[in-house]
């Protein structure tokens, strides 16, 4: 078998686009068969899909708005959570082709480029997990690559009113993908064969297309400004110990491991394939290495000095992962200008790239069904519609709403019951209660995870309307665990709120 794929990938190594369509495609259909429970960046997802805003909290909107398109064509469901996500992820492995093939006469490295997107653990090992809107942000970034490459070959006005819509798009997608085109100014600046094109008029019409995609989310971030900034501040400095001085040099040292980590497998999966040429690759050079190579290093340059002016004691490795992504491109750009024998170099790379990647995937799958017997659960396991389930029918009728404190448990929710809206005493849109209770009954729900009481944020929004906590009863539903084991359980905390009397309307 592997033979026959070795010899079909030297004669047609087109075969590859295939089996990268059949890889997403399979990712979609176990993440549909693993579970019926969200992970965190899911759950958000839908329970924020009820609302059509300008900003969500600490993440630009354009993936939520493509969320929500998505869930008007296809339906609130696993299947179209999956289905966006791993969409993207394609659309992101075709343009980076595109942008590889933009710049190599030699037909079959561009497919090696687009084989080494595979071999970033962001696009497979953490996406396949739980992320979204770095999806959408990886996705940008390739699309970006391609305008870029574009533009330095062809000044046209067009191309700059392109480059303009990617970066104005890129932007409400994930802030830090600003830095891309800002890196990738500066590689630029050395090239005197590219300079011209940062110094041309048209730049400034890129700029203002770019300024008018993003300027409705900027006045709404001026608006929300402690919603869209805490939560990221906060994740940069989480473990902080208030030594400026210590947190810097572990928020510097947190950025080299990430690096390492997303790095080392493309650079490791690279040197085994093609070891013999890596002497000639490592002298070769033509201006298009300088420029990507400079885009890297500029990347992680200006993290660095970001971390140290927010006091970052912790970078996450999916928050470098947009600027890790171009290292496909600058290992394959370097075997080009090695003129390398490529006849082999699909069917070379392919096999085990898609080896493992299939492979971890599947493992995704098993583990659901494995991890109880070893006493772990995740996410993946609480059992939300078996538990909702039970209160509704218990009270013997649907309610009329449903508040929740806890984002997975409000999340998963809005998947089980997508006609009852769903709401967060926390969420930057305000909780119309006096409105929900003249509607009908509303059930308030949480994990039982810290004490049996009514969580302190529920508390205050029923205060805030004149209802008093401490007059409410909390009852407790326990359910087993998804595939549980000897009896575990996982623990909800649940009341009704009565509809309000006609006469007290």
């Amino acid at each position: 078998m592997s033979n026959r794929l070795h010899n079909l990938l030297v004669r047609r190594p087109g075969t590859v686009f295939w089996l990268v369509f059949g890889y997403f495609a399979l990712c979609v259909i176990l993440r549909v068969l693993r579970s019926d429970s969200m992970q965190n960046d899911e759950a958000e997802q839908l329970f924020q899909a009820q609302f059509l805003l300008l900003g969500y909290g600490g993440q630009p909107p354009f993936y939520n708005w493509l969320q929500i398109g998505t869930f008007e064509l296809f339906g609130l469901s696993v299947a179209s959570v999956s289905l966006l996500k791993n969409v993207l992820l394609f659309i992101c492995t075709l343009f980076y082709w595109l942008a590889a093939r933009m710049l190599m006469d030699d037909r079959r490295l561009p497919l090696v480029a687009m084989l080494g997107v595979l071999a970033v653990p962001s696009v497979t090992v953490l996406a396949q997990r739980d992320l979204t809107h770095a999806v959408a942000n990886l996705c940008l970034v390739s699309i970006f690559l391609c305008v870029f490459i574009r533009t330095l070959k062809n000044g046209s006005l067009l191309n700059y009113v392109l480059l303009g819509v990617t970066v104005g798009f890129g932007a409400i997608t994930k802030y830090n993908f600003v830095i891309i085109p800002l890196a990738a100014a500066l590689a630029v600046l050395s090239e005197e064969t590219f300079r011209r094109r940062l110094f041309d008029w048209r730049v400034l019409v890129a700029g203002a297309v770019a300024a008018a995609i993003t300027l409705p989310h900027f006045i709404w971030v001026l608006m929300h400004l402690d919603a869209a900034t805490t939560g990221t501040v906060e994740a940069m400095r989480a473990g902080s110990s208030g030594d400026a001085l210590r947190d810097t040099i572990r928020g510097q040292i947190s950025i080299l491991i990430s690096t390492l980590k997303g790095g080392l497998p493309v650079i490791l999966l690279f040197g085994l394939v093609f070891f013999r040429q890596i002497g000639a690759a490592w002298r070769a050079e033509t201006p298009w290495t300088r420029v990507i190579g400079r885009m890297i290093v500029a990347c992680l340059v200006i993290v660095a000095l970001i971390g140290i002016g927010f006091g970052a004691s912790s970078i996450r490795e999916k928050w470098l992962s947009p600027f890790l992504l171009l290292l496909p491109l600058y290992l394959t750009l370097k075997l080009a200008a090695a003129e390398i024998d490529s006849r082999q170099s699909v069917a070379r790379l392919a096999p085990p790239v898609i080896g493992i990647i299939t492979g971890f995937a599947l493992y995704l799958a098993i583990s659901n069904i494995v991890a109880p017997y070893f006493g772990k659960y995740g996410k993946e396991h609480v059992p939300y519609r078996a538990a909702l389930e039970e209160i509704i029918t218990k009270r013997g009728e649907r309610p009329a709403y449903i508040i929740s404190s806890d984002l997975m448990t409000a999340g998963n929710t809005r998947l089980h019951y997508p006609t009852v809206p769903v709401l967060m005493p926390d969420f930057v849109e305000p909780v119309p209660l006096d409105s929900a209770v003249k509607r009908g009954p509303g059930l308030l729900i949480w994990p039982l995870d810290a004490g049996e009481g009514i969580p302190a944020s529920i508390a205050s929004l029923l205060e805030a309307h004149g209802i008093a906590p401490q007059s409410l009863t909390v009852q407790i539903e326990s359910m087993p665990y998804i595939f549980a084991q000897e009896g575990d359980v996982m623990r909800f905390g649940y009341l009704w709120l009565e509809q309000v009397p006609e006469a007290q309307r």
